[in-house]
């Protein structure tokens, strides 16, 4: 039986939103600390960090998602993973083509930082990130389920951002298996406004903006291979699912 404690919604720097503590250097170290052996980037629109803190969680024995999280022309907040970088490319390319050509002002949003794996700044993201990119949530589904990924509507829960809170309700012509919950909301009180979603898979990260958020919220997947062939073979029904939650004193 093989095991993954995974946090899989954590921002770099390169998210407006994210602390510039949050390097791939550190990110990796704080993951280690606390005992995760998944993780994934996922900022916004963007997968600039990517790369590096792949290269740098393998140095240190933790599994890597490539990730990134996209937010719709409809403005619901999509969490997508892909076992390869040139799938999370191609993705990437159509969702950062349909952001509108707004320039980031640091100075009311933050610095959008690439940095290397020594934490050295080596560029800015200029087009501001967290603005909607011109592709619908269906749309978004049909390109990342083409390319074997993993689709995730974000934060269901919210009142800004989620599927919920844009739609109304979980379209039931997309295939769609999981769900991401707050990682301070209980699945249980979710399910007293909308019991019919007792159906969908639900999990729960961190969306980690500061280092000491990084695993206040995790998933662990317990699977029955020791070894698998893609860590994107995690995600399906077969798996004993456990949502982690981590509260501060």
């Amino acid at each position: 039986m093989g095991k993954f404690m995974a946090d899989l919604h954590i921002h770099s720097t390169l998210s407006p939103c994210g602390s510039l503590e949050m390097s791939p250097k550190k990110i990796v170290q704080k993951a280690k600390e606390i005992g995760l052996n998944l993780i994934s980037i996922t900022d916004h629109n963007s997968i600039a960090n990517s790369a590096v803190i792949q290269k740098l969680s393998y140095e240190n024995g933790i599994e890597y998602l490539f990730g990134m999280e996209v937010q719709t022309e409809e403005e619901i907040h999509v969490l997508t993973y892909f076992d390869k970088y040139s799938d999370l490319y191609e993705v990437w390319n159509i969702v950062y083509d349909g952001l509108p050509d707004i320039k980031n002002n640091p100075d009311y949003f933050g610095d959008q930082v690439i940095v290397d794996e020594d934490e050295n700044i080596i560029g800015y993201e200029d087009k501001l990130l967290i603005n909607s990119s011109k592709i619908s949530f269906k749309e978004l589904f049909n390109v990342v389920i083409e390319r074997d990924g993993i689709f995730i509507p974000a934060h269901i829960d919210r009142e800004t951002f989620s599927l919920i809170s844009q739609l109304g309700f979980i379209p039931q012509d997309i295939d769609i298996k999981f769900v991401e919950i707050s990682y301070s909301k209980e699945k249980e009180d979710f399910l007293k406004d909308y019991p019919d979603y007792i159906k969908y898979i639900f999990i729960s990260f961190s969306d980690a903006h500061f280092l000491d958020d990084i695993g206040r919220g995790y998933t662990i997947f317990e699977y029955k291979n020791e070894k698998i062939d893609s860590l994107t073979k995690i995600f399906n029904k077969e798996n004993k699912i456990s949502i982690i939650r981590r509260f501060k004193c």
